[in-house]
């Protein structure tokens, strides 16, 4: 079988969930303070030209790290004959349990965090770096629905697909970062101060779509 779009969409949706996990999303702020504190005399237009230039950069950070890291283990999962029939309901109760675990509030309070500060140069390989970091964070939190995508890919039909499965996977931890980067150049403190408000409900809304996508896919499974 190869790669289609139930499987591009739950890989996208878990580079999303990384995105905004907790090991990753207190980040998130010192990202946007760094706008605070660049130059009022920088013009408008600058400042999103920047923004997309940025935030570009951060997502190539991801791409990076989500390609290097699953990849390879995705090739070795290949040689293993697993069929999609298997494969549903198995990643269907590991996101169901993932997501009761992040519901329960301790599945990550004894994991090591990584603190990483915000970019100290305005250059896009800082922002690379930056990138890098942030999706190592973000995997601390978030390797257990990313194995599960390593392991959806035994159904790819070619290395090419693996591959682009786990491109799908960093384009969706970089999707939100562009508009959130643009929004902290021409926003400034206000998308700063929501940002604050609303990381406490993070990680309610990231069990609630592990829960509701386990719980679809252990039906898709038994309807079959």
């Amino acid at each position: 079988m190869g790669l289609d779009v139930a499987q591009a969409g739950l890989a996208f949706t878990a580079g999303v969930l990384g995105f905004l996990s907790p090991c990753a999303l207190p980040m998130l702020p010192s990202y946007v303070a760094y706008y605070l504190d660049r130059g009022a005399e920088v013009s408008r237009e600058r400042r999103l030209l920047g923004a997309v230039l940025f935030a570009s950069a951060t997502v190539a950070g991801f791409l990076t790290v989500f390609t290097a890291v699953g990849f390879l283990p995705s090739l070795a999962v290949r040689l293993i004959p697993l069929s999609e029939g298997v494969l549903v309901p198995v990643i269907g109760l590991g996101l169901l349990a993932v997501g009761l675990l992040t519901a329960a509030g301790g599945l990550f309070s004894r994991l090591p965090h990584v603190a990483v500060a915000p970019p100290a140069a305005s250059g896009p390989a800082s922002f690379y770096v930056y990138g890098v970091a942030y999706a190592l964070a973000s995997l601390s939190c978030s390797l257990p629905v990313f194995l599960l995508v390593v392991l959806q890919s035994a159904t790819a039909a070619s290395p090419f697909e693996n591959l682009l499965l786990f491109i799908i996977y960093g384009l969706g931890a970089g999707a939100l970062m562009v508009p959130v980067t643009i929004a902290a150049a021409l926003s400034k403190e206000y998308l700063h101060r929501r940002l604050m408000r609303v990381m406490p409900h993070m990680r309610k809304l990231n069990a609630a779509i592990l829960i509701a996508a386990g719980a679809y896919m252990l039906l898709t499974a038994l309807l079959k």
